[in-house]
């Protein structure tokens, strides 16, 4: 099986969410193209995506929606816990290592961390603001195998330094900076703002698409008022 690239990956995810998610209309199988239309997206890209990861279809029935949902589990590890702590414990932070749906995904946030002596000692959801100087014995004594960021643009590059001296084999940054990683570390940046620009950009277009008044019928009705008077 060749290695599977990123937009890959995300429309994997997005498969998983659709078939998880899916009412008693479809409660044991579904085709290609009834997922496409779900997604808005090629039936041909579906087939494609799901030949990729070994998965197969019978004619007139369909892809077996247990058989996606366990593929693409074992295919992103969902089954395999990963351990991860929280650098930054702000609301990104808080909110982040608040959220118990990433339970269902393996991914386990066991501490929060954060270098303001305000916040250390605080109660986030069900976790406890420690101080950075615990960072390393408890990455290594827990043997935590990811970092996520979400520190002020200044502060990434130092944090990032501390995660990977630590031993983490992963890196997930919310922060706007970019620091400079080893290339062997596993490595995602949720750039908010290019997210935001995707939107802003939707709203535009839906509002250039409304209709318009047409000027020349507003001036005739303007020129037509003016010799009625």
């Amino acid at each position: 099986m060749s290695k599977l690239n990123r937009p890959t990956l995300e429309r994997l995810m997005l498969y998983y969410h659709s078939v998880s998610t899916l009412g008693e209309e479809h409660p044991t199988s579904i085709s290609s193209g009834q997922l496409a239309q779900l997604m808005d997206m090629d039936a041909t890209q579906v087939r494609k995506d799901f030949a990729a990861v070994g998965l197969r279809g019978c004619p007139r029935v369909g892809f077996v929606t247990n058989e996606i949902k366990e593929k693409i589990r074992d295919m992103l590890g969902f089954d395999r816990v990963q351990k991860a702590v929280v650098v930054g414990a702000g609301r990104l932070g808080g909110a982040l290592a608040s959220y118990k749906e990433f339970r269902k995904y393996g991914l386990n946030i066991v501490a929060l961390f954060d270098k303001d002596p305000t916040k250390v000692g605080l109660t986030v959801g069900h976790h406890v603001v420690q101080p950075m100087d615990r960072l390393d014995t408890f990455i290594r004594h827990q043997n935590v195998q990811l970092g996520i960021i979400t520190v002020p643009a200044d502060a990434t590059q130092q944090v990032a330094n501390a995660l990977v001296a630590a031993g983490v084999k992963g890196i997930w940054n919310f922060s706007p900076a970019s620091p400079t990683l080893p290339p062997e570390l596993a490595y995602r940046h949720e750039h908010l703002s290019v997210g935001l620009a995707a939107l802003s950009y939707r709203l535009k277009e839906a509002e250039l698409a409304k209709p318009q008044d047409d000027p020349s019928s507003t001036q005739e009705q303007s020129g037509m008022a003016t010799k009625t008077d």
